[in-house]
């Protein structure tokens, strides 16, 4: 992402500050550094593992809302997330990482509160489109804004088709890759609202309407497109006064462990379509369901690997300890009732 951004950050210096940091012959590419690198590994980008002096960017950052900001981009720019250093006064600086459910979760609140003023009739349906990976407490606070969160397998392809189904869709994975989507009857229904605004000289309802066209606009359709998503991000912070950490207090995410494990073979393993629950061992759901409801909070499903005889896990608690209990007992139960070879977990 860091050669299509240099030239982008050129033209926005007057009004987007970005800093590029780990550019194009600085070192391998992705390594120690990137979306995917800094989301699984939970963990700041090669150069910014302490607080910098300055607002500075894994590739790119800072500007509008107030505060500095993190964000980085993998290689090929189809995936971002956000993080910042929280500096509290007489406190050992904390690291905060903002992913792709944040970045939805924003998007979402954006567009939910410009379609509330405009006042379309009949209402467009709106969604944010998840997989079972998708944060606990994200999924609960999008529904709390009355927000939809159908859930669809893991993968893009399968997440993609899913928001199809609804007039304006958001969806992102944890790792930041995703995109916000407009249907051709949406975009019909807000120019017409415009249009309407502008007559009878709503210059509210106009704003609006011209807001949600310019995301339509500025936001990738066809794929995940990192650099129009930091765009955006900047834009919707400027918009409500907010700083990182004002978004990031939209929700405080459930502490969660991901683990993986060998198995004779994946295919013994057979899970419903939305990846949540267990169909086969059908005894090993209800191991499942027995340990999840014994931990505060607490929600677990395992699912095999397309590409390779290993089961993932994930788990989520209350707190980091209970969650990575209740990770360790799904992974034995697993190993136990779905043919797990090498040492039980």
């Amino acid at each position: 992402g860091g050669p299509q951004l240099a030239p982008i950050a050129q033209r926005l210096a007057p009004l987007l500050p970005l800093e590029l940091i780990n550019r194009p012959g600085e070192g391998e590419l992705n390594a120690g550094c990137g979306a995917e690198f800094v989301q699984k590994g939970r963990l700041p980008p090669r150069g910014l593992d302490t607080p910098p002096p300055t607002t500075s960017a894994d590739s790119g950052g800072g500007g509008g809302g107030g505060g500095s900001r993190l964000c980085s981009l993998d290689g090929d720019a189809d995936r971002v997330v956000f993080h910042y250093w929280r500096l509290c006064a007489g406190a050992v600086p904390e690291w905060r990482l903002l992913d792709g459910d944040k970045i939805a979760a924003l998007f979402a609140a954006f567009v939910c509160d410009e379609l509330r003023a405009l006042e379309i009739e009949p209402a467009l349906s709106v969604a944010c489109v998840q997989t079972a990976y998708a944060n606990g407490a994200s999924g609960a606070h999008l529904r709390s804004l009355g927000v939809p969160t159908p859930l669809a397998r893991t993968g893009v392809k399968h997440v993609h088709h899913a928001a199809l189904r609804y007039d304006v869709s958001v969806y992102f994975e944890a790792n930041g890759h995703g995109t916000l989507l407009f249907s051709d009857s949406a975009v019909s229904a807000i120019a017409a609202a415009r249009q309407r605004a502008e007559a009878s000289g709503d210059a509210g309802k106009a704003a609006s309407a011209a807001r949600l066209l310019a995301a339509k606009q500025l936001v990738n359709q066809a794929i995940g497109d990192a650099i129009s998503a930091i765009l955006l991000v900047e834009a919707i912070l400027l918009l409500r006064g907010w700083s990182i950490e004002r978004w990031d207090a939209m929700y405080e995410d459930l502490p969660s462990r991901q683990a993986k494990l060998g198995v004779a073979d994946r295919a013994a393993l057979r899970v419903n379509e939305d990846e949540t629950r267990t169909l086969e061992p059908a005894e090993l759901q209800r191991e499942i369901d027995a340990l999840a409801a014994s931990h505060s909070r607490g929600r677990a499903f395992v699912r095999p690997s397309g590409t390779e005889d290993v089961v993932r896990v994930y788990a989520e608690a209350a707190t980091q300890q209970a969650a990575d209990e209740l990770a360790r007992k799904v992974g034995q139960a697993t190993w136990r009732l779905a043919g797990g070879v090498g040492e039980q977990p």
